[in-house]
């Protein structure tokens, strides 16, 4: 867990204090800045790009007051595998920068980016805190794709608001810390991939597809793209050492389908003109709806945007299509694919704007 106190520091009552003092299950440390009381936002960003480069381990963001802003700021620039490692984030009582109550010694928080995180989070608020409205903080985690924890008459959930040990944050972000390791996919990965697929494909698609659609879908569309996996834009989350996800981005013209599917367009595409595309996403049925694709998704985009695209596409099936609407992306007229033995399969085509 890394701890990430707002302006003047968190003192010694505060619930991050007190985590740090008295953590046991997990390790906890708090990212020290140089400067408390009037920094530069874009310091307090590259603090935490060098203590993360400091370590390879997975993390928790636990960030509070204006440290919730810098981590929206950090997320738009951080390096990808820095993103990568980071499990979720509990983000307490953002504070708005904007706000006449708002220090002016402290530069560069303003404006925050309202802009999807690539990795899950919660924005955790209250009704009576002086530094933010409710509205306003239910805007930041509608922006930030976060869950919003609503606490009520909580002040700025600090030691004076009464908030010391907070043992109900602690499960919080103990549960975000069990959540999957992820990285880029290996070619040794390919058997436990094509298991993946095959399962994935088969139970999750069977309320929307005959049994004969899935089975030529497996034969001629669905399946491993090794290309992904050759060009490092293909992820996998990990758990207990059995992959339970995966999915990737490309800037190749072909939209879908694994090695074996025919109709492949292997040009480049042109960011200024085209959407990247988001490929070969599986989840195990064992563990779905966990926000794993959700998640796969923001690492994804963020790997788009990195690389200059403003704009996404894919094509869904029918049981993904609910989560891609939810994730902000639009349909298009929907397509019957044909497949070489006669039987077609319905699919959907869907863009996103993303930057």
């Amino acid at each position: 867990m890394l701890v990430l106190p707002g302006l003047y520091d968190s003192g010694p009552a505060h619930w991050q204090s007190l985590w740090q003092a008295q953590a046991t299950t997990l390790p906890v440390e708090r990212v020290v800045q140089r400067e408390w009381a009037a920094p530069r936002c874009a310091d307090w960003v590259a603090r935490l790009t060098h203590v993360m480069q400091e370590s390879a381990h997975d993390v928790v963001l636990v960030a509070h007051s204006s440290a919730c802003a810098m981590v929206a700021h950090w997320a738009r620039e951080a390096p990808l595998a820095l993103l990568m490692r980071v499990r979720g984030a509990l983000l307490v009582a953002p504070s708005d920068p904007v706000s006449a109550v708002f220090p002016s010694g402290p530069t560069g928080f303003a404006p925050i980016p309202l802009h999807t995180l690539p990795f899950p989070s919660t924005v955790v608020a209250s009704r009576t805190d002086a530094y933010v409205t409710f509205a306003q903080a239910e805007q930041y985690a509608a922006a930030w794709g976060s869950r919003l924890w609503d606490l009520g008459d909580a002040g700025h959930i600090n030691a004076d608001a009464g908030y010391g040990p907070w043992p109900e944050g602690w499960r919080a972000v103990d549960a975000m810390a069990g959540a999957p390791h992820c990285r880029v996919a290996r070619y040794t990965d390919v058997p436990a991939l094509t298991a993946l697929v095959d399962v994935s494909v088969r139970r999750l698609a069977a309320e929307y597809y005959t049994d004969a659609q899935i089975t030529s879908s497996l034969a001629y569309v669905f399946g491993v793209d090794s290309s992904l996996i050759h060009d490092r834009s293909y992820f996998v989350l990990e758990q207990h050492g059995a992959i339970v996800a995966a999915g990737g981005w490309s800037d190749h013209q072909t939209l879908f389908g694994g090695d074996q599917f025919h109709d492949r367009g292997e040009g480049r595409l042109d960011p200024a003109t085209s959407p990247a595309r988001i490929r070969a996403f599986y989840v195990h049925p064992d563990h779905a709806r966990r926000g794993h694709a959700r998640r796969l998704l923001g690492v994804c985009s963020a790997a788009a945007e990195r690389a200059g695209f403003s704009r996404l596409s894919l094509m869904s099936t029918r049981p993904g299509e609910p989560l891609y609407r939810a994730l902000g992306f639009v349909p298009d007229a929907g397509v019957n694919y044909p497949m070489p033995d006669g039987t077609t399969l319905p699919l959907i085509p869907m863009t996103k704007v993303v930057a």
